[in-house]
């Protein structure tokens, strides 16, 4: 269940740049030594094979050697593709309405403290595949990326040692809900933990306003296709996708 905006892949501030259509885009720091970098287009102009080629030559002159795309709807991945762009990575995205009356969670769920974050990104990396994983900055760019947020999670155990077993990152913004991030511990699975994580997203995001919610997530993640779909998510044709560009040397 992954970041529905973009896969955050360096640790430091970003950069902005403005290509000579007008289009912006957003983009990190090399990540330590490693020449890997990531690319997000924000709009503000024409989005074009000229504009893509532009801001690769940027990042090439900042010592990038690979390139990464935020994950891009079919409409948006057309100039990377020109631009010599290829899939790296497919999303399922699904859709679903919000309903004012939706349900409050059965189990109990509490905010996401602060001292919750070392368990929650080692629940994370427990739960994701290396390229989808968490580090801190990552959570941080999830938790800041809508107007409006909601960290929860899920604990069992007794009254005087219970352990987070499962978290949820829920933005809002105008009538738009997304669930950003979903995420149990393999040994909880299950459960019903991530219903109880989902419904209490759905629930908050119904009283905030919004009229729809967007999530996505893995193909090959039957559990997590499988929930959404129960609570009444459907696909959208196309879905996302993360688009790659290495650099080949002349």
């Amino acid at each position: 269940m992954a970041l529905l905006s973009y896969v955050s892949r360096s640790p430091e501030r970003s950069r902005m740049f403005t290509a000579s259509t007008g289009v912006r885009f957003r983009f990190g720091p090399r990540r330590g030594n490693s020449p890997e970098g990531q690319v997000i287009p924000l709009g503000g102009g024409l989005l074009d094979t000229s504009s893509v080629a532009e801001v690769v030559e940027h990042l090439r002159g900042h010592g990038y050697d690979t390139i990464l795309t935020s994950a891009l709807a079919p409409d948006e991945q057309r100039p990377f593709l020109d631009a010599g762009f290829r899939t790296e990575e497919h999303l399922h995205l699904l859709l679903a309405e919000a309903h004012p009356d939706a349900a409050p969670a059965t189990r109990r769920t509490r905010r996401l403290r602060r001292r919750d974050l070392s368990r929650v990104l080692e629940i994370d990396t427990s739960a994701f595949t290396p390229f989808w994983r968490f580090d801190r900055t990552a959570f941080r760019e999830a938790t800041s990326a809508t107007p409006s947020c909601r960290r929860r999670v899920v604990s069992v155990g007794g009254h005087l040692r219970r352990n987070v077993v499962g978290y949820a990152v829920t933005g809002h913004s105008g009538d738009q809900g997304f669930v950003q991030r979903l995420a149990v511990d393999p040994a909880h699975q299950g459960a019903g933990i991530g219903r109880t994580l989902l419904d209490d997203a759905l629930h908050w995001l119904a009283r905030q306003g919004a009229t729809t919610v967007l999530v996505n997530t893995q193909p090959d993640n039957t559990a997590a296709l499988d929930l959404y779909r129960s609570a009444g998510f459907t696909d959208r044709p196309g879905g996302l996708s993360v688009l790659r560009l290495d650099h080949r040397p002349s």
